[in-house]
């Protein structure tokens, strides 16, 4: 069966369960681009000694190693589940398929035709039970069986065995499994007490005579509480309808939260599904923020790559998603305490480049990636942010702690006092090459968001120190150096590299420590521009595409007022986006390396919210303020600026605009629409109406 060119298997999660759908509906054992569909937990690990290749990692080539302190961490691939559809004994073959996944629902739903039979599926995650449950009417009664199996379709490459014992009981519709952290159970269950049991070395299956069927698929393992098969049976046995409307409900209370209206109808969609994505890759116990809890997607690790989702989320009104990313690092804040002191020798906080939700070194033997810093600086944007777009004081005194810890170890430990001014030393690059550089764009734009987050949130409490007051002085020494990376044509991404590359335009976005407006940021998203004319962006370093990048430049020009050219950019990630709304993390020779990557999915969200909604310090909210000329009409509802929600219509002729003071203080905001400004006073809970033309 031929599939669509953009075409990849479906992924639904619930922030602790990960899988992917394919054609029929169900898991199917066909790979597309590097995935098969595969049951994932989002910390449930290979065990190091049966870890064969990470996924994606280089070298490729080599033995794999291991480091001392440090692990790979590859999620582990648990188990599967896939249907036969049988007409006189005789199995058919899926002829054609047709999909839609609605995010609003969390459900994927198939038509599915298997020659002279046709069937309706609908697939869909439940949000906070490890369940996964399939409806399946056909077009008339047919011989169902359905199959679930341990581990991996077939050993190959990455995709090795992950347990060290799989037990399949007789006469049971179940698998146990020990992967060495932790023990689990896999059950699968028809809605039929005619169900025929059958079994094929480890794999157990069921079936039965129907034109309608209900199949659910569970794996539950010691770390969610005890391995009784009755804990799952007793959430079946509330029926299909009681679990569906449960998840129904809890789609639609978080969709409620807030949307866009773009006329745009793919990248439209993209926003709803990244939405979507966004909450399922959410740890649901860390409040951590992966890239996503595929295994290939860097299999759930915490990076810096956390802050776009987190600004993604935040802006779009997601507050309680947006505060347990943030409590992340106060859960794993013992990690960055003993990550400062015993590899740094400093007191104060640094968190490690890559970690699980537990605060383990999670890059294997890629040691120098200690180095690599300004991670942190994300990490402190995320927390001052939160504070920024509500305006929630006591939130900036719970988190100031970590602000302070920060500010203490990169004052001490990374910032150094040279005849030229203060510099950050050799450290790891963005690039990531063990090759250290000095004054690299994004670690002295991180250093200076850290300092001046400290002193900043110091001076807001009434807590300011000589600490403080220095963090203030330093960084602003910092920026000096910062700015002698200009030159004449674009920020160069260290003082030791004359190149373009993540490190010109991070300063800008996301690290915020050089304004948009800034007649250099200008040339430098020029030089960006102008060497990926016509095609999709790169991180200036590569001739491949990356559509994070493309969402990350696309937000600097639309706070340059230019939303022709911002949407532009935008325009030219289409390609990497899949028919499920998934994005890519690469793109080469017409290629993915990956799908449902969610940084650049975040990053291209905030870029579009960039073009309807802006806050320009110190009290401006700007509506509208870089809409593309090809749109008639937009709309947003409910988005978060500076403390207020905001909603606002444009069609064409006319603004219309409610703004909403959720936060716990009296709010003062100038609201401009193009040369109109009006000024507002909002206590909290008060909201009010404005249009123009008036």
């Amino acid at each position: 069966m031929k599939l669509p060119a953009d075409y990849y298997h479906c992924f639904l999660g619930n922030g602790l369960d990960a899988v992917l759908i394919g054609p029929t509906g169900s898991m199917v054992g066909e790979k597309v681009g590097v995935d098969r569909c595969h049951w994932y937990k989002a910390d449930r690990y290979y065990p190091e000694d049966k870890l064969v290749l990470p996924a994606g990692r280089w070298p490729v080539d080599k033995p794999l190693e291991h480091a001392e302190g440090s692990g790979w961490y590859d999620v582990a691939p648990l188990g599967r589940t896939w249907y036969e559809v049988l007409v006189d004994g005789q199995p058919l073959a899926l002829q054609a398929s047709q999909q839609r996944f609605v995010p609003q629902e969390g459900t994927l739903y198939s038509h599915v035709d298997y020659g002279p039979v046709t069937g309706e599926v609908v697939t869909w995650l439940h949000p906070t039970q490890s369940l996964l449950v399939e409806r399946y009417t056909f077009s008339q009664e047919v011989e169902f069986r359905a199959w679930m199996a341990p581990g991996v379709w077939v050993e190959e490459g990455w995709d090795s065995d992950p347990f060290y014992a799989v037990e399949a009981p007789e006469h049971a519709a179940q698998i146990r499994y020990d992967l060495g952290e932790t023990q689990g159970i896999m059950l699968l269950r028809l809605a039929d007490d005619t169900a025929r049991l059958g079994e094929a070395g480890l794999n157990r299956s069921l079936t039965v005579r129907s034109a309608e069927v209900t199949k659910y698929f569970a794996i539950i393992d010691n770390r969610q509480g005890p391995l009784d098969p009755a804990i799952i049976d007793q959430q079946i046995a509330r029926g299909y309808d009681a679990l569906r409307e449960e998840h129904l409900a809890f789609w639609r209370e978080y969709f409620a939260v807030s949307n866009i209206t773009i006329p745009d109808p793919q990248f439209q969609y993209f926003y709803n599904a990244s939405m979507y994505h966004f909450k399922a890759m959410q740890n649901r116990e860390s409040g951590g923020l992966p890239v996503n809890n595929l295994r290939r997607t860097w299999s759930s690790h915490i990076f810096w790559d956390s802050y776009f989702l987190h600004r993604a989320l935040l802006e779009a009104n997601h507050r309680h998603e947006a505060l347990e990313g943030c409590r992340f690092f106060q859960r794993t804040i013992d990690h960055a305490r003993r990550h400062a002191r015993e590899e740094f020798g400093c007191d104060g906080l640094k968190w490690d480049w890559e970690i699980t939700h537990d605060g383990r070194k999670a890059y294997g033997a890629l040691l120098h990636m200690k180095y690599q810093i300004h991670n942190n600086g994300s990490y402190a944007n995320e927390i001052w942010g939160y504070y920024d777009y509500t305006q929630d004081r006591a939130m900036l005194q719970e988190f100031y702690p970590i602000l302070e810890g920060l500010a203490r170890f990169y004052l001490n430990c990374i910032v150094t006092a040279t005849d030229q001014g203060y510099e950050v030393g050799y450290q790891v690059g963005v690039h990531e090459s063990p090759e250290k550089v000095r004054n690299d764009g994004m670690n002295l734009a991180a250093t200076i968001a850290i300092l001046r987050h400290c002193a900043e949130a110091a001076r807001l409490l009434g807590v300011e120190s000589e600490f403080t007051r220095r963090c203030a002085t330093v960084a602003e020494g910092l920026k000096k150096t910062q700015d002698q990376l200009y030159n004449g044509r674009y920020f160069q991404a260290s003082a030791d590299q004359d190149i373009l590359n993540m490190s010109s335009l991070g300063p800008i976005y996301p690290m915020g420590v050089i304004e948009p407006t800034d007649p250099r940021a200008i040339q430098t998203a020029r030089a960006f521009v102008e060497k990926y004319h016509g095609r999709l962006m790169g991180d200036g370093s590569h001739e491949y595409g990356f559509p994070w990048l493309a969402g990350v430049l696309a937000t600097v020009v639309a706070r340059q007022n230019d939303g022709d050219a911002a949407w532009g950019v935008l325009e030219g990630a289409r390609p990497t986006i899949c028919c499920f709304g998934g994005m890519t993390e690469v793109m080469e020779a017409g290629e993915w390396n990956m799908q449902y990557f969610g940084t650049a999915q975040a990053a291209v969200c905030t870029a579009l919210h960039q073009l309807l909604l802006q806050v320009a310090p110190p009290d401006i909210i700007r509506l509208f303020p870089a809409l593309p000329s090809a749109w008639p009409e937009a709309a947003f509802e409910n988005l978060l600026a500076a403390g207020l929600t905001v909603s606002a219509r444009y069609d064409g002729s006319r603004v219309t605009c409610t703004l909403r003071n959720d936060s716990p203080m009296t709010l003062t905001r100038r609201i401009q629409y193009r040369d109109h400004v009006v000024g507002v006073t909002l206590a909290p809970g008060d909201s009010t109406d404005l249009q123009w033309p008036q």
